[in-house]
Order: structure tokens, then C-alpha cells, then sequence
């Protein structure tokens, strides 16, 4: 049997480059856990410090302790990718090209992932009433949500906000200028703007309901996740074929950890004249 270490390895890097610069999870959620994965349910930790008290200074001085708040997410997740190639070597030439196989694959766990992240939306602390959006009022909707969140004390630079394809057409009739966000590693393909004072991606991955969209506005730190790519194999023959297969998985977790730093405004696809 042939040895396709090399390759399985440069398949999985290519899962992991096409998140890092278009896995809209990584980018806006808190991903600085401790902890190994190794498979479906295994748990990592978000450390965070408590805040330290402030008081009116007389001349001395009171030193508190400081006790870590830890946050346990469980990676509860569990996708899967597999099929035939006739070619390995086909295959492996193919690697990096925007419509191989293996980059179809990695965006499509990409949806997956954002999908369920974008569905926690019920956790959010905050949820405003829903709004018909038009080029005239979009402006005003997005500066809501911010407003919502400096309310909640999160910092300018801090904040982020995503936003259905339909607002963003609003958003440049309205104009607004959107970029390509390209990621760490040049790869990156997701649209975006920081023109309204913090951050605004586009996804088509956001959570709808009853004809609505939900869309979500945050910190940086209201949601946790992780993820790892497991057991990316070749197979060298399939039963009962001559055919080889490529397979692969993602488990992943995620978890709102801050929901008083998270806003959802379900909105509607008002007209654009």
C-alpha cells in the first residue's frame, strides 16, 4: 500500500489555511483556548481574569485576589468530508487551485461551521425589534446595534457586526465602500467595510426565521470556539474498486460566553428604491 502521509498532510493544511482566512468563526470569535482536541466531546478552557475592583484612594492601599474564570466549551461537532479520485497524483497538483476538490470541500465545512455559530443567536443579551431595512435606514440600524454594544461598555476597535448580502448592497447604495478581507494568508475572500466604526463582514451563513435574517453585532470576545481537523486520510483502494477516495473530518465547538456583548436584529429585505 502507498504511503500518502505527504499528502494527507497537505490536504488538512489546506483545510486549515481556508479557515483561517475565510471561516468567519475564527475571525470573530474568541479562539484562545487551552487545551488539546483529539476528537468529538472533548472539552477545552477559555481563561479570563475577573475584573479587579476600584475605589477612592485615602492614602493606602487594598490588594485584592484576582481569581481566574475559567469557561469550559465542549466540542460537540462533528463533520465530514469524502470522495473518489481517480488520479493521487492528479489530485495532489490540483491542491491550491480555487475549484479542487479539496477547496470545495474546506468551504463547504466553512458553512457549516458558520452556520452553526451564526445560530446561536438566541443567546444573544440583546435582541431589538424587527426592522424592514432600505437604503434610507440602514445607516441608522447598524449605528443601533453599536450603540447597543458601547452600552455595554465594549470599546471601539472591539466591535463587529455581520450583515446578510442584502444589506450590504444597502450599505454601498447607501456609500459605503466594501474590500476583500484576505486573511493571514492571502486566500481570504469575505466581503468587508470598517467605515462605520467597527468592523462589518458579509456572510450568507446567518441564521433566518419566519422570512427574517437574523443579524448578529458583538465583541470580538462574546462567543467561544474551537476546532481541529481530524484523521485526513488517502484511501489507496476502495473495495469492490479501483478507485482511491480522499476523507476527512472537523470537529468543532462553539458557545456564547458573553451575551451581554452580543446583538441580534432581525431584519427584512426592504426595497431599494
Amino acid at each position: 500500500m502507498a504511503n500518502y502521509n505527504s499528502i494527507e498532510k497537505i490536504i488538512s493544511a489546506e483545510i486549515i489555511r481556508t479557515n483561517e482566512d475565510n471561516l468567519l468563526a475564527n475571525t470573530i470569535c474568541n479562539t484562545a483556548f487551552v487545551g488539546d482536541i483529539k476528537n468529538k466531546g472533548d472539552s477545552v478552557t477559555f481563561i479570563g481574569l475577573n475584573d479587579p475592583a476600584v475605589y477612592d484612594y485615602d492614602g493606602s492601599l487594598t490588594y485584592e485576589d484576582i481569581d481566574d474564570h475559567a469557561t469550559t466549551l465542549y466540542v460537540d461537532q462533528d463533520k465530514a468530508f469524502s470522495f473518489k479520485v481517480k488520479d493521487i497524483e492528479e489530485l495532489r497538483s490540483s491542491i491550491g487551485l480555487a475549484d479542487s476538490q479539496t477547496k470545495r470541500a474546506s468551504y463547504l465545512l466553512r458553512n457549516q461551521v458558520d452556520t452553526y455559530v451564526f445560530g446561536l443567536y438566541g443567546d444573544a443579551g440583546v435582541s431589538m425589534t424587527e426592522t424592514e431595512v432600505t437604503p434610507e435606514n440602514v445607516l441608522a440600524v447598524v449605528t443601533a446595534m453599536k450603540q447597543k454594544l458601547e452600552e455595554a461598555n465594549v470599546p471601539d476597535g472591539r466591535t463587529r457586526i455581520v450583515v446578510p448580502p442584502f444589506i450590504k448592497s444597502k450599505l454601498l447604495l447607501a456609500g459605503i465602500k466594501f474590500q476583500i478581507n484576505n486573511g493571514v494568508n492571502g486566500t481570504g475572500a469575505v466581503g468587508f467595510t470598517d467605515e462605520l466604526g467597527c468592523d462589518v463582514f458579509v456572510s450568507n451563513q446567518l441564521a433566518t426565521k419566519d422570512g427574517k435574517t437574523m443579524m448578529l453585532a458583538g465583541s470580538y470576545s462574546a462567543i467561544a470556539y474551537a476546532e481541529q481537523v481530524l484523521e485526513t486520510q488517502v484511501i489507496d483502494r476502495m473495495e469492490g474498486s479501483f478507485d482511491k477516495a480522499v476523507r476527512g473530518r472537523l470537529v468543532f465547538g462553539a458557545k456564547v460566553i458573553k451575551p451581554e456583548e452580543l446583538v441580534c436584529c432581525p431584519v427584512t429585505d426592504g426595497a431599494n428604491v
